[in-house]
């Protein structure tokens, strides 16, 4: 069974203990443990923690494993007060040191989407999202049909540049004469991920890196400068010409659609930036021997509130 780390068994121990985080707690009671009630509103709570305890609830099964998990846990947590462990200075100490890292974890976080925000609002274009629609005609180098023909592979496209050229221009020539895009991309699109979506390849955006990785970073630039039914192509990419339209206006992507994508973008400067103001704003005085030391612990250093064991 999977186990839910003790920084998260310890937010949710603190809430059915009435400790302070009970306005989480709402919604049909799942258990009920000596009277302290594990409900709905606190496996969503978890939920919003940890994307794996996330997945893990999205199922009836997962969420069983977490129940019984959590049972396990407010039994032990039940058992330790009424032996007074909670007043073991040790204890004490080590519940002290896991808040620290919770409140200072929370704290790069909540500066973290401020700065993202920010820069969501000063770099408004970078977000701007259009829908696009490609037809794609691949080609294979001399040596790869020389080699496709030999091994009989059908990964290899079968068509030369100069054939795929023509192809695409066929297509374009269709378009101009009124022919349906859709319909088209059904029937000639060698792109596998968007032929049966009638050449669609969804929303994108300037800086799109799914395009990127494919190596259709001429077609975002192009798309970008295009209007709404506008056809354009043959343009060349690594994976053959391709014919496009855009099918929907560029507009500005929501923040909560890419805040995760600023965050991930921005995450190692934010941290470097906000220890680097706390440190001009407050004193912090080494022991001698230490002065010269970087008062930034190594990533393995930092304490961290330690998985437990699952069982085998």
């Amino acid at each position: 069974m999977k186990r839910i780390s003790i920084a998260l068994t310890f937010v949710l121990m603190v809430m059915t203990a009435g400790c302070g985080g009970g306005s989480v707690s709402s919604g049909k009671t799942l258990v009920d443990i000596n009277g302290k009630k594990i409900t709905e509103g606190d496996l969503d709570f978890l939920a919003t923690l940890n994307p794996n305890i996330a997945a893990q609830l999205s199922t009836p099964f997962g969420k069983k494993q977490i129940l019984d998990n959590l049972v396990e846990q407010d039994l032990l947590y039940q058992a330790a007060r009424k032996e007074g462990l909670d007043q073991d200075p040790k204890v004490q100490a080590k519940i002290d040191l896991y808040k620290k890292v919770i409140l200072a974890q929370a704290f790069v976080e909540e500066n973290s989407v401020k700065e993202a925000q920010k820069y969501y609002n000063d770099h408004k274009n970078e977000f701007d999202q259009l829908k696009l629609s490609q037809i794609l005609i691949r080609f294979a180098t001399p040596q790869e049909l020389k080699a496709s023909k030999k091994t009989k592979s059908s990964a290899v496209s079968k068509h030369s540049e100069q054939e795929a050229l023509a192809l695409a221009n066929q297509v374009y020539d269709k378009l101009k004469n009124g022919g349906d895009f859709a319909a088209l991309a059904k029937t000639y699109s060698e792109d596998p991920m968007g032929k049966d979506q009638g050449g669609s390849l969804g929303f994108i955006s300037k800086d799109d890196p799914k395009m990127s990785r494919r190596g259709f970073t001429p077609l975002v630039e192009k798309a970008f400068t295009m209007k709404v039914g506008e056809v354009a192509g043959p343009i060349k990419t690594a994976s053959g010409y391709s014919v496009i339209t855009v099918t929907a206006p560029a507009e500005q992507a929501p923040f909560e659609e890419v805040k995760n994508q600023i965050l991930f973008k921005m995450r190692g400067d934010m941290r470097t930036t906000l220890l680097s103001t706390l440190k001009e704003k407050n004193k912090v005085v080494y022991a001698k021997e230490f002065e010269t030391a970087p008062m930034q612990m190594p990533p393995q250093a930092v304490p961290s509130a330690p998985a437990q064991p699952g069982k085998r």
